[in-house]
This record gives C-alpha cells, structure tokens and sequence, in this order.
C-alpha cells in the first residue's frame, strides 16, 4: 500500500474562505468538521502540507487552529516552510539554501516583496496600468475591501514574496500586465477570488522540492501524491503530483484545465475536498 503525500490548496479547497450571494462574493471563515478530519490525516501519518498563495503569518494561524505540524507553502511557492527536525536529512548537504525562522527550516524561492513592488510602480509610471494591489490600501481599507477583520488584514499585508491585485479598473489590461511582467521576470496568477504577483516560482517547483524530501523521509515506502485544489493557480501544483483532483469553485463550476489523470470532483470547494480524504484516502 502507498503512503499517501497530500498537497492542498486552502482557499475554497480546505477552507470555505467565500460565498456568493446575490452574484457577490464575500469573505467567510469557515473550518466546519476540517479539524477532525485534519486530525484522522496525523493519526494515519499522512503529511498534509499547504500550498496557498496565503502568506506565512495567515497560513500559521490556520495550522495553529488546525494543529497541522507538517510543512506548509506560502505565496504560491514564494518560500517552503520545514518544522526544523521535520527531515532526518541536513537540507543545506543536499545544496539548499536555507534560513531559520521561528523554529523552522526556511526554502526561500521567490524574489522579495520590496522588489516586486519597486517593478509594479516602475509598469504603473510608464504604462499607466490602472490596478489596486494590497500595498495601495491601509489595513482598514483592506479589511473593508476583503471583508476580513482588521487583524485578519494585517497577516495579509504582511506578504514576502508576491503581491495580491483585488482589482483591476479594466479588465483588458490583464493580458497586457501579462506580458509586461513577464518581460521583467514576474507572472500574474488567478487564484480563487484575486490574481497574485509574484517571480517564476510557483506550487509546482515547491511541491518538487519537497517531494524529494519526503522520498528520503519515507525511503523504504512508495508513496503517491496528492494534490487538491480549485484556481489557475493550481495548476503547476497539479502537474507535479501523482494524483490531482480538482473541486468546484465558488460558482459551481470546474475551472477550466487540461491536466493528464484530473479527477473533478463533484463538491464545491471544502465539500470536495472532504470527499475526497474521506472516499479516497482515509478510506483505502
């Protein structure tokens, strides 16, 4: 039998993190019975590392809630995040560049906030591409804007390694902001609600790093892969595990993605991916 490697997405894939009402989407928090399954996950020893375009400081307080121990992905592979003695291998042997926070074995791969903020005003200067990004707002106006708390607003903003647009005044400059960013080594991705800002990381080439890891982890033992999510910004996740699945996102729809061996699963964003640890794993 495998020993199963979960990756999973956290907006509206763990989290119900928003509802549509009356056609608006609004902000909930929503853990429901996410805590109890989370804890079947660690009774079974079955790893379940977060890969979300969420920041360090918003994805710690729902691995606090949820007592999740495991490593966890920020800003969309911007930094991997290891419990120190998670591995029983010295990361920096192995050629990774390592820093230590907070008790943890820090994997930086992403450019730094302060430069990619320099390259959005530098584009917003010259090409005069109109867009409100997380920097442009204080925490109050953020919070009002997202529909979180204040102190939910300040982990937000609080971003190392990519930058959050909450909108765009014409949503034609996308593919125009695309192509300039790319011309300075940056990329946009569409995430559950907002597009995310960041260098030429991704989930994907986070999840490799930490697959290797794990085979010398788990060396004598075969292990699959598992990768569960919603958004465009899933998809370099997708390509890089054994077995993706895909929930519905907050419109009852599948977004649309060519990815070999996909699984849609029929529930929509938490619903789904409960389906999907219970039917599939939890239960083989």
């Amino acid at each position: 039998m495998s020993r199963y490697l979960v990756f999973s997405d956290i907006d509206n894939t763990l989290l119900q993190s928003y509802i549509i009402k009356e056609g608006e989407i609004y902000h909930t928090e929503d853990y429901g019975e996410i805590k109890k399954i989370v804890q079947r996950l660690r009774k079974n020893n079955i790893p379940l590392v977060l890969c979300s375009s969420k920041t360090r400081f918003e994805q710690e307080k729902i691995r606090k809630y949820l007592e999740i121990e495991d490593p966890f992905v920020v800003e969309n592979g911007g930094a991997i995040y290891i419990p120190e003695n998670y591995f029983p291998i010295d990361l920096e042997e192995l050629g990774l560049s390592i820093n230590r926070i907070n008790n943890n074995l820090v994997v930086e791969l992403g450019k730094s906030y302060n430069r990619i903020i320099e390259t959005l005003e530098e584009i917003r200067d010259i090409f005069h591409i109109d867009f409100i990004a997380v920097h442009d707002l204080s925490l109050q106006q953020l919070a009002q804007k997202v529909g979180i708390t204040i102190n939910d607003a300040k982990l937000m903003a609080s971003r190392e390694y990519s930058e959050t647009v909450l909108e765009f005044r014409n949503l034609n400059e996308l593919d125009k902001l695309k192509k300039i960013l790319n011309d300075r080594g940056l990329r946009i991705l569409q995430g559950t609600r907002y597009n995310t800002i960041s260098s030429l990381h991704d989930k994907g080439s986070a999840i490799s790093i930490l697959k290797k890891l794990y085979a010398l982890k788990f060396e004598n033992e075969k292990i699959e892969s598992i990768g569960i999510g919603d958004a465009v910004n899933d998809i370099p996740m997708f390509e890089n595990v054994d077995k993706p699945f895909l929930v519905r996102n907050i419109h009852n729809g599948y977004t649309p993605m060519k990815i070999n061996n996909l699984t849609r699963v029929n529930g929509v964003g938490q619903t789904g991916w409960k389906e999907i640890i219970l039917n599939y794993i939890l239960k083989k």
